[in-house]
């Protein structure tokens, strides 16, 4: 089982990882000023009061006061637990985690934690059955599938025989590798078949589909059931691997079948996935969508391919936001990428790819096709059928565009009459972003620059005596003080982390949040000086009244006193 997640690794995941990638392929944000900015997605509003911060790589809403970072974004937005949050930032970025051992995150509930180990020793005793077996490795070979690919892969094979499978037999028949029979005794599901190992974002086997070698056997795909760690409709073949290879993903390609996935990753094309033998979903058009803008969808031409293209757009329409893009690539009838890439290449590949439909050229050639929009009514029926279609698409920009496309083909003007029937609402123009007024205060101000370059305080010392002042703000300077002084070199988002759960949480976020006004940010060093001058000022002057008021009150100072006040009073 994983141990604890080491503090140094969560600390260099935070300051590898770019906040702005992570929320933006969520919640979409525009930049204004040095900030990006959103309608917060954890309250109801309609003026732009979410900010994320680049360079703090933190965001904190001015209206539910919710902050954080890039961790605890994953957590609130896609309900992810600690561990699991870390873990998927750690995929994003190609890294695996030293867990250590000891102490072990929560872990699933314990069936479902055999499960994943019995799978585990399934995916060894197909890798080491495929080795021993050559008429496998002759049929991987003879799809064009090298070892490396394989090995990336974990293709593995499953011998023929009823009984191969050895282990536990209910975590065995849990996870779908046994079947039972009325009379209580079972059987291997999968037999003389190459075997895919399916994995999640972790990296952990949760399921297996199988493959044919003799063409006479049915049926060609056999998949895993779903079972108490594999639902279909979550899960995306080949998503894993893809992370684990690529760092920088510009497009994705979605196809229908393993052989697919594994064709074009021969091929030097490592960014395919494949649904599991369900059509794909929203869900999981929106996990695709979060690793990357850009998606092409990939299709036999025939009418079969065509209709679940069709399928595909209409779970596209609503995760149709600021920056991402679908395309539709349809492969000559009977030919599919693992046929076409094997026939014609890489290269003559990535040129079909290249002319790729758009969704909305998909989407208006199809309906054009069906309506005969040079009468009245087949223009009627056209705006009729594109309604549906039109209505789910929540960027304003991409609606604007389909209008005038509308106006194009149609030969008309959209009045309101027009607009009113492809349900079209007037946008409502954007409303002033709410940023609280600014009073800065030396302490705020110092606060606020030391979040911004924690490394100010490299030079500063001890400032203890400040605390004598009782100058509201002082103590939690001090404190951050402390913190760096203990870390030197720590950045924004982890020393606001050292302070998750604190009582000083939130405020810290609102304060790293305001932008103090700066002619030069060059001059940061010389403000954070003069913030602490102002401070030690201060000081001085509590220090001279309290021993003033020492002798009005009669009393008699100290020589140590004497000569200090006569010091104070001489600097000052």
């Amino acid at each position: 089982m994983a141990g604890r997640i080491p503090r140094a690794f969560i600390d260099d995941l935070l300051n590898r990882i770019d906040i702005i990638e992570v929320i933006d392929s969520r919640v979409p944000l525009k930049k204004k000023g040095k900030d990006f900015w959103a309608c917060c997605p954890f309250h109801n509003e309609k003026t732009s009061s979410f900010s994320v911060s680049q360079n703090k790589q933190f965001y904190h809403c001015f209206g539910c006061q919710q902050n954080g970072n890039a961790i605890s974004f994953l957590m609130d937005y896609d309900h992810m637990e600690y561990v699991e949050a870390i873990e998927s930032l750690a995929a994003m970025l190609g890294l695996d985690i030293p867990y250590e051992k000891g102490q072990a995150p929560p872990a699933p509930a314990k069936g479902s934690d055999s499960i994943y180990t019995t799978l585990q020793q399934c995916t060894e005793y197909y890798l080491q059955a495929l080795k021993q077996h050559p008429e496998a490795i002759e049929y991987l070979k003879q799809r064009g599938i090298s070892g490396e690919t394989a090995k990336d892969f974990a293709i593995g094979y499953a011998p023929p025989g009823w009984s191969n499978l050895s282990g536990e037999r209910k975590p065995l028949t849990e996870a779908g590798m046994l079947i039972e029979k009325d009379n209580g005794q079972s059987y291997d599901r999968f037999r003389h078949r190459i075997m895919f190992p399916i994995r999640d974002q972790r990296g952990r086997n949760i399921a297996f589909g199988g493959r044919v070698i003799v063409a006479e056997d049915n049926p060609k795909y056999l998949n895993s059931p779903e079972s108490p760690v594999f639902h279909k409709g979550s899960e995306i073949y080949g998503l894993y691997e893809l992370k684990k290879a690529v760092q920088q993903i510009d497009q994705i390609f979605i196809t229908e079948g393993y052989m697919d996935v594994i064709a074009l990753a021969e091929h030097g094309i490592k960014t395919a996935v494949a649904t599991l033998g369900t059509a794909i979903n929203n869900d999981q058009i929106e996990k695709l969508f979060r690793s990357c803008k850009n998606l092409v969808f990939c299709f036999d031409g025939d009418s079969a391919g065509r209709k679940a293209a069709w399928r595909s757009l209409e779970q596209c329409l609503p995760s149709l936001k600021e920056g991402r893009l679908a395309r539709f690539l349809f492969l000559p009838d009977g030919q599919d990428p693992d046929s076409f890439i094997r026939e014609h290449g890489k290269e003559y590949f990535q040129e079909q790819v290249e002319s790729a439909a758009t969704l909305t050229g998909f989407l208006f050639a199809t309906l054009l096709s069906e309506c005969n929009v040079k009468s009245l009514e087949g223009k009627s029926q056209f705006l009729d059928r594109l309604r549906p279609y039109y209505m789910q698409i929540p960027l304003q920009s991409l609606k604007d565009q389909i209008l005038g496309e509308v106006e194009r083909q149609l030969a008309v003007k959209l009045d309101n009459r027009l607009l009113g029937i492809l349900g079209h609402e007037k946008p409502v123009a954007e409303t002033v972003i709410r940023i609280p007024e600014q009073n800065w205060t030396p302490t705020r101000l110092a606060i606020n620059l030391l979040l911004l370059k924690p490394s100010l305080a490299d030079n500063t010392g001890i400032q203890h005596e400040l605390t004598e002042t009782g100058i509201p703000g002082v103590d939690l300077l001090l404190l951050l003080l402390d913190q760096i002084h203990e870390e030197p070199g720590i950045s924004t988002q982890n020393l606001l982390d050292r302070f998750k759960g604190n009582e000083h949480e939130t405020h810290l976020y609102k304060l790293a949040a305001m932008q103090p006004a700066m002619e030069d940010e060059q001059n940061i060093e010389q403000m954070f000086a003069d913030c602490l001058q102002r401070l030690q000022v201060k000081y001085i002057d509590h220090r001279i009244k309290l021993l003033i008021g020492k002798l009005q009150a009669g009393e008699s100072l100290s020589e140590s006193e004497k000569q200090e006040l006569k010091q104070l009073s001489t600097n000052h």
